[in-house]
């Protein structure tokens, strides 16, 4: 899955978990995805990030 589809999903969970149509039974496995989804999201970010700043040191010690 990529960044953008996890992110996207997460979007409409939200949106699912704030409304009021959202059956009750329903939300714990909806919040249970979200949070998922949110790590998924970070963990990416963080790997993202990680790269960059390899690339950055690599460029700075030539």
């Amino acid at each position: 899955m990529s960044y953008q589809e996890a992110y996207d999903q997460l979007v409409e969970l939200i949106d699912d978990i704030e409304s009021e149509a959202t059956p009750l039974d329903e939300l714990p496995a909806k919040i249970k995805l979200a949070t998922d989804l949110i790590a998924y999201c970070q963990q990416r970010l963080r790997s993202v990030e990680g790269d960059f700043q390899e690339a950055l040191s690599r460029i700075k010690s030539q």
